[in-house]
């Protein structure tokens, strides 16, 4: 799925959090500040762990066992041999890529019975932080009084990328890489150094029906029965350096291994996560809450819902199709519920009010406060104006890409039309996707659906992108599509929508590949003048959206100016500092195993069994359990992970750790650094996360790691991997054993 520490004594308002406050068990802290953490208050909960322990650039830490995946994901290495643990919808790509209809590993599983059996995952790659630091001077040292938002703009990303490049020196071909990271908007930069393995090779997958088991609709739901996990593996060259794919390569040695504790959790238990969060928003102002609770996460949730039926619809007619779209589809599916939860959680929580309530508490501290009314007095007034002209055309922009993007062959076109006008422009200007290399990469992508095009789906597409142009309020409206359709409105303009969106992608000449590649020589003129249907409607929405993209563009420049004043200016009234949002780089967190109630006389148990996953059995995905695993739960055949408790082998557990997007298979670990399980998800209660944490109901979804090894001992036959893992078996354990329970 899914901090600079500074200690604040902040308003609480009723249930939500302020991010400017330190309670519960909230916050993704920057690995390096959490000896600034109330450690004793911790240790009294069960860290063991010193703080060098878990971060540390002179001895072996936490920090190097715990692996960014290059799809968005994490990982840990649970071996010296370079095995990874993570989730199955993080080896979902890899798995899809090699599945055929007659291989259908999604389905089936894999399993690799040797190491030169893996299978490579084209396309992945594991990145380990080698360390970090404050550049924000250096980043900010570049700006001038007197740039404009833009110029300000180009200024800091010139100097991050040389910043970057002078840190980084000749260490490129030893496999590092280095990036300047913006903190909060810009608040503070930092440059963080990586050791990228680009060889990383499947092991074991479970089948679907098992590391997806539930598919939508369980997602994000608790209880939960997922076994969402798989093993991978990296590997280096002989020389021991990063390199590209090779049969002669060899397992990668991690400077830090997790070992695994199999004992077992139980409500309360300290838990804590290492992993790469994707994006919070948590130190956001009212209007940006207001713009995406209305605005763009609505819109964006009705463009995803029409892409998952076109994609669902191919599918049907295509059994290759299915394969070839199935990690697409699950990623839009997550993407969507996601969504749809966190408009729930901003409305649930009242957000953009409660935020509100802030900044009129901080234009009061203004007023009593003449130095720093001179330094921030502007900012919200600023901020407001700023949304308040993003909103009067964002909807507009929004149509106009979704007709963009709704069709293939309308967006193609486009694409041809866009790269023709920025080859009139100085070649210092020109954008690198429009390069003859972007041009490349474009055409080998599409090329091999594009002789294939189906007439049916691309005009369903199309009809579907102008009907929710004709939904546009009045002053948002396209005009051009306007014209179109002048004079009609309801069952009567969607016939005809899906009437011209017909014609037009059947009459259009560019269906042929060869036509498209000419195309993409020409020049704008060339190009103007040419009698196609499709191709004066994608020029027509370039046209209408170039303007409205600077219009974006000068919006993102200037917020990002602003805000991180804003919030320097709520630091400074509350006398503190802030952990940064979440932004793809390495974070700690902690908390403990601890149900939840959900909504009234409803309370949720901590803990899920194999039984639950057997009561869902329908027979029929998602809730198609396989024979095998049936099999042993009826025979008993738990091995060692029986939990007593539930007189079953735990499958799931729920924890208070503050996780996101991009936490998706960070290892859960007990106080000493042991793996206790996988996070996989957050609750559906939860996902208004992103934007405040609500101690109640924010929870973490974890595969109990007992899970994992039951399954990869009992149902897969592949304890062979045990001989490389550190397992600590609880006496829990043993003891079922001594008892006779298998």
């Amino acid at each position: 799925m899914l901090r600079r520490v500074l200690t604040i004594s902040l308003m609480i308002t009723s249930l939500v959090i302020s991010p400017f406050s330190l309670l519960a068990d909230e916050g993704m802290w920057l690995p390096d500040t959490i000896d600034k953490l109330p450690i004793s208050k911790l240790k009294s909960r069960g860290l063991q762990l010193n703080a060098d322990d878990i971060y540390s650039t002179t001895k072996a830490s936490l920090k190097d066992a715990v692996v960014q995946l290059s799809i968005g994901c994490t990982g840990s290495f649970v071996s010296p041999e370079g095995l990874i643990l993570t989730n199955h919808h993080c080896a979902f790509e890899g798995v899809t890529q090699n599945s055929t209809v007659d291989s259908n590993l999604i389905n089936n599983g894999f399993l690799a019975p040797s190491r030169d059996k893996e299978i490579q995952l084209k396309g992945y790659s594991v990145s380990v932080t080698q360390e970090y630091h404050d550049v924000t001077n250096e980043v900010l040292s570049a700006v001038k009084p007197e740039m404009s938002p833009e110029e300000r703009d180009h200024a800091i990303n010139a100097r991050k990328a040389e910043i970057a490049k002078a840190a980084l020196g000749d260490r490129a071909k030893e496999g590092y890489r280095t990036q300047v990271m913006d903190m909060t908007s810009g608040l503070q930069y930092f440059l963080y150094t990586y050791l990228t393995v680009r060889d990383v090779r499947l092991v074991y997958a479970p089948p679907k029906s098992i590391g997806f088991f539930g598919g939508d609709p369980d997602n994000f739901e608790w209880p939960r029965h997922a076994g969402d996990f798989a093993y991978l593996r990296a590997y280096v060259g002989p020389d021991g350096k990063p390199a590209d794919f090779n049969q002669s390569n060899v397992p990668f040695k991690p400077k830090k291994f997790l070992p695994i504790n199999a004992t077992g959790v139980k409500e309360g238990d300290f838990t804590m996560i290492m992993g790469y969060p994707g994006a919070t928003y948590r130190y956001r102002e009212s209007y940006s809450i207001e713009f995406r609770e209305k605005y763009q996460l609505p819109d964006t949730i009705a463009q995803i819902k029409q892409q998952v039926a076109a994609l669902t619809e191919e599918g049907q007619k295509d059994p290759a199709a299915k394969i070839r779209n199935a990690d697409r589809i699950f990623s839009l599916n997550n993407t969507l519920k996601a969504f749809e939860g966190a408009v729930q959680g901003l409305r649930r929580m009242n957000l953009a009010e409660r935020k509100r309530a802030q900044e009129a508490e901080f234009t009061r501290w203004l007023e009593s406060n003449p130095a720093a009314k001179a330094k921030y007095g502007n900012v919200l007034p600023q901020i407001a104006a700023t949304y308040a002209d993003l909103t009067s055309f964002y909807q507009r922009l929004n149509a106009l890409n979704q007709l963009s993007n709704s069709a293939d062959l309308i967006g193609v076109l486009g694409f041809a039309y866009q790269r023709a006008l920025d080859q009139e422009k100085p070649a210092a200007e020109r954008a690198p996707q429009f390069s003859e290399n972007g041009v490349k990469r474009i055409m080998a992508q599409i090329e091999p659906s594009w002789k294939d095009m189906d007439v049916n789906s691309e005009a369903k597409a199309l009809a579907g992108a102008l009907a929710g142009a004709a939904a546009l309020p009045a002053e948002q409206r396209i005009q051009f599509v306007e014209q179109l359709f002048a004079g009609k409105s309801g069952n009567e303009r969607r016939k005809a929508e899906e009437e011209y969106a017909r014609k037009l992608i059947e009459g259009s000449q560019f269906k042929s590949f060869e036509a498209v590649t000419k195309l993409m020589k020409s020049t704008p003129a060339e190009i103007r003048a040419i009698d196609d249907p499709a191709l004066k409607l994608a020029i027509q929405v370039v046209d209408e959206t170039q303007p409205l993209n600077q219009r974006q563009a000068n919006f993102n420049s200037t917020i990002t100016k602003l805000r991180p004043e804003f919030v320097r200016g709520m630091l400074e009234m509350k006398k503190g500092a802030y952990y940064p949002d979440a932004n793809f780089t390495l974070r700690f967190t902690y908390g403990e195993v601890k149900g939840y109630k959900p909504r009234d006389a409803v309370t949720y148990d901590y803990q899920t069994s194999l039984g639950g996953v057997i009561d869902k059995d329908t027979g029929e995905e998602p809730f198609n359990v396989p024979q095998k695993l049936k099999e042993l739960r009826r025979a008993k055949d738990f091995g060692t992970y029986f939990e007593p408790r539930l007189n079953d082998v735990p499958v799931d557990f729920l924890t208070t750790t503050d996780i996101t997007g991009g936490n998706s298979g960070s290892p859960v670990m007990n106080g000493k650094g042991e793996v206790i399980g996988l996070a996989f998800d957050g609750n559906y209660e939860g996902l208004g996360g992103d934007y405040a944490f609500e101690p109640s109901l924010n929870r973490t979804l974890a595969v109990d790691i007992r899970y994992v090894l039951f399954l990869t001992e009992k149902f897969a036959g592949a304890s062979y991997l045990f001989n490389e893992m550190q397992i600590r078996r609880g006496k829990a354990a043993v003891a079922a054993r001594a008892a006779g329970v298998n």
